[in-house]
């Protein structure tokens, strides 16, 4: 019974009360990864660097988030948007080199011969119903020379706008795998509230059949009644086991299909409980520096508004003429038509000529291009007052995390050392009343403060844990 006693992670009921009152963050995230579920990838292969136990894969962590950003649709999508923005930069370059446009026609045409004089009048000879075939085609080739910022504007608003959506990626990978943090520590917690719950109902074993045997023997210092109260004890962690089973099944199809695993794959968490990591906080004002500096979402606004203000350059810009130099030209022939050569008729079905020509293009309007501007105009401002936002609420976050963190270290530390003397509570408890001189209120109150204890640390250190993730994400920091 005393090996039993030493045996380390023990808990009772009252560490699945936490897990389920304490841990709403695991609620919301199982419900988060479940939404996943018809995305689930109908092939798959595990990786080199994975380890497997039997016929499971064995995840660290760091593995688990890689193997959710791999098959992420919801990166996939934002690739597409990566390689849109990249398309419309492709084609703001190309509009500076020569453009050419040209439009050919084919059709029927009366045939005509060269006009006569006849007795001082011009006579057509050209036959009455003859009907032959005409083509032409015009061209004309133009090279932009000036367009007072028509180009370059669009040209660095496509840049940053492509510069956005990349670190819209990064954002949302860190999304991805702070969720993938949050299921898989959930994992952890909820299996270890089923151990625990599993190691109390010993306890409460143990402690009917110490009773039993001094009923049977005619011990005082036992009652009847403390039977009762043993299984209603036992009930309660019953209960409370099957309520961390439950979050536990939650917790692991949640992060299965966050992994895009298929149904018939199974894997188990590399780490079988959490612990308060070893290192010490820095300093707060470096982590809040860090974050104004990395985070994406902040990066990400910067170069929005940069591209913003470049569009509205560019609608200004719209107001002005474009110069430009244009090779054209045009070909036309009629077979059945002479060609009729005089500098003052031309000849539109049989003609041949290209030149070099300049010129500017203005377009003018009432209102219309001032209405684009002020459009732009008012989504530039937009996007600057949410990079003032934004400026304002992450440190805000940095240090709510922060002191998170220094709260659940002290919290770890406090429960453990109290889970430790519970412990040693419970030895003696059993002791004393082996020996006559203990009572079963004494050993029941020791194992239900024990189990407390335990399921304070527990939920303590998830939450140190969690808090280190969500620091990790406020400072833009990417630990996989």
């Amino acid at each position: 019974m005393t090996q039993c006693i030493k045996r380390e992670g023990r808990m009772d009921r009252s560490t699945q009360t936490h897990y389920k009152e304490g841990r709403k963050g695991l609620r919301i995230a199982a419900i988060c990864g479940l939404t996943l579920v018809c995305l689930l990838s109908t092939l798959w292969k595990p990786l080199p660097s994975v380890a497997q136990e039997g016929d499971k894969l064995v995840l660290s962590v760091e593995q688990a988030i890689r193997m959710a950003l791999a098959k992420s649709p919801e990166l996939a999508g934002i690739r597409s948007e990566i390689g849109g923005a990249r398309s419309e930069l492709e084609q703001v370059d190309a509009a500076y080199y020569p453009q050419l446009e040209s439009i050919t026609l084919v059709g029927p045409v009366k045939d005509a011969n060269r006009p006569v004089v006849v007795n001082g009048r011009i006579t057509d000879p050209s036959p009455e119903m003859s009907i032959g075939v005409y083509g032409s085609t015009d061209f004309a080739m133009t090279q932009p020379l000036y367009t007072f910022g028509k180009l370059s504007n669009r040209r660095d608003a496509a840049v940053k706008g492509l510069a956005a959506r990349e670190l819209k990626q990064t954002q949302k990978e860190n999304e991805i795998a702070l969720r993938v943090k949050e299921l898989y520590y959930a994992l952890v917690l909820a299996r270890a509230g089923v151990e625990a719950a599993t190691e109390a109902l010993t306890y409460f074993d143990e402690a009917r059949a110490r009773m039993k045997r001094l009923l049977d023997a005619g011990s005082p210092n036992v009652l009847e009644s403390d039977l009762y109260r043993i299984d209603a004890y036992a009930a309660n962690t019953l209960r409370s086991r099957a309520e961390a089973e439950k979050g536990s099944g939650i917790a692991y199809f949640a992060l299965k299909s966050l992994m895009h695993l298929p149904a018939d794959a199974a894997f188990e968490p590399a780490e079988k409980m959490l612990s308060l990591q070893e290192g010490r906080l820095g300093e707060l004002d470096a982590y809040i520096g860090k974050a104004l500096a990395d985070r994406p979402e902040l990066k990400q606004l910067e170069q929005a508004v940069a591209a913003q203000r470049s569009m509205v350059e560019a609608a200004r810009s719209d107001r002005y003429p474009s110069f430009f130099a244009a090779l054209a030209g045009s070909v036309a022939g009629a077979p059945g038509r002479e060609t009729f050569h005089n500098a003052y008729f031309p000849d539109q079905y049989n003609h041949a000529y290209v030149g070099v020509v300049g010129g500017l293009k203005w377009h003018f309007d009432f209102g219309i291009a001032k209405a684009k501007i002020e459009k732009e105009k008012a989504e530039y401002e937009r996007l600057l007052h949410a990079k003032g936002t934004g400026r304002l609420n992450i440190p805000i976050e940095v240090v709510k995390y922060y002191e998170e963190v220094r709260e659940w270290k002290v919290a770890g530390e406090a429960y453990g050392n109290a889970a430790t003397a519970s412990r040693k509570w419970i030895v003696a408890a059993l002791t004393n009343f082996d020996m006559g001189i203990g009572t079963a209120d004494d050993m029941l109150r020791g194992m239900e403060k024990y189990g407390e204890n335990r399921g304070k640390y527990i939920q303590a250190v998830f939450g140190y844990n969690m808090s280190l993730a969500m620091l990790e994400y406020a400072t833009g920091v990417r630990s996989w």
